[in-house]
């Protein structure tokens, strides 16, 4: 009947416009990550950029709400929850998933990168490819590549070369740094950034290594004599992207999946320029505090580097199922 009423009403020149289903839904995408929701660090405003760009690039079809501070998963849960779709997207820092995932270990492997240049051209290698599908496959995607570098606070001595960590007592990042720098010569304490400050305030360590950021929001120059930038050369450098549920991916419509991935895509480049600003702002910090900062000069950066490739290279091939083959790429694809 209604066919009929319709083809009445063409014949004689009335125009009908009739409501058809949209290809798509609008959706709000749960976003969680573990730090405070503050713009000025790097990393969450590319992620806040991120999400400008999905939902302008949907046509508001696509929003994204975030949950800071590990308000909806603790931090290192991130990827399990990625894996079953409670989490549809995440800023997360892919080593607290190598115990599900042990060739994630190579993201924090020392020795690889100098720079965070070198960093960034990883991402198109075939190392990191086979990294991505294993991810995949694991439950989570990536979207946007994001990375941080890291330095060595300290207060006996600066921390430049191999031999001055000996008879030192350090927190590390990684359990392959780790191991390097105790055949260097120190000992190693494992513990949560946040606890680093207490910890040489009480000098029960003798420094610390992670990312700058953590340094800085740490305020690990109240407790420092010494800084070690990575500004030019670094020890320390690792990723924390944003991901998304594959869950939650197999659930959009490729259109969707396109503006996704395009999102992603176009806030790389800042986060790359994020990253080194970051290091600078920390130095400075640093250094506005009365503590001695000093940066990695080349000669240094080699003699690190040939300490990490007889100790720690070795350990992630005997400890990671394909590691000799996973780093063997991973090399190649340096400069």
């Amino acid at each position: 009947m209604f066919k009929r009423v319709l083809a009445a009403l063409a014949a004689v020149g009335v125009v009908v416009c009739v409501a058809l289903p949209t290809t798509a839904a609008a959706i709000t995408l749960k976003l969680a990550h573990q730090w405070p929701q503050n713009e000025d660090d790097y990393v969450i405003a590319t992620a806040q950029k991120f999400a400008d760009e999905v939902e302008k690039r949907s046509g508001g079809d696509i929003k994204i709400r975030f949950f800071p501070a590990q308000s909806l998963v603790k931090a290192k849960d991130t990827h399990v929850a990625l894996k079953s779709g409670a989490v549809d997207l995440a800023i997360y820092p892919y080593i607290y998933a190598a115990g599900a995932i042990p060739q994630m270990n190579l993201i924090l492997l020392p020795g690889l990168w100098e720079s965070h240049d070198d960093v960034y051209r990883f991402h198109n290698s075939q190392a990191w490819k086979e990294l991505e599908a294993k991810a995949e496959n694991y439950g989570f995607k990536t979207l946007a590549w994001i990375q941080i570098g890291g330095g060595f606070a300290s207060g006996p001595k600066a921390i430049v070369a191999p031999e001055d960590v000996k008879g030192m007592k350090l927190r590390a990042a990684g359990k392959f740094m780790e191991y390097a720098l105790q055949q260097a010569g120190a000992s190693t304490v494992s513990m949560p950034s946040s606890d680093t400050y207490g910890a040489m305030q009480r000098s029960l360590l003798g420094g610390v290594l992670t990312s700058s950021s953590s340094l800085g929001a740490y305020r690990m120059y109240e407790v420092s004599k010494y800084y070690v930038s990575p500004e030019d050369y670094g020890v320390y450098y690792t990723i924390e992207p944003i991901a998304i549920s594959m869950r939650t991916w197999e659930r959009l419509s490729p259109e969707q999946q396109k503006i996704m991935v395009e999102a992603g895509k176009s806030v790389e480049p800042m986060a790359l320029k994020g990253a080194k600003a970051e290091d600078a702002r920390v130095a400075k910090l640093f250094a506005d505090n009365g503590v001695d900062v000093q940066k990695l000069t080349e000669a240094e950066w080699k003699q690190w580097r040939d300490l990490f490739q007889k100790t720690a290279f070795p350990q992630f091939e005997e400890q990671v199922p394909g590691g000799k083959a996973l780093l063997q790429k991973a090399v190649n694809a340096a400069p």
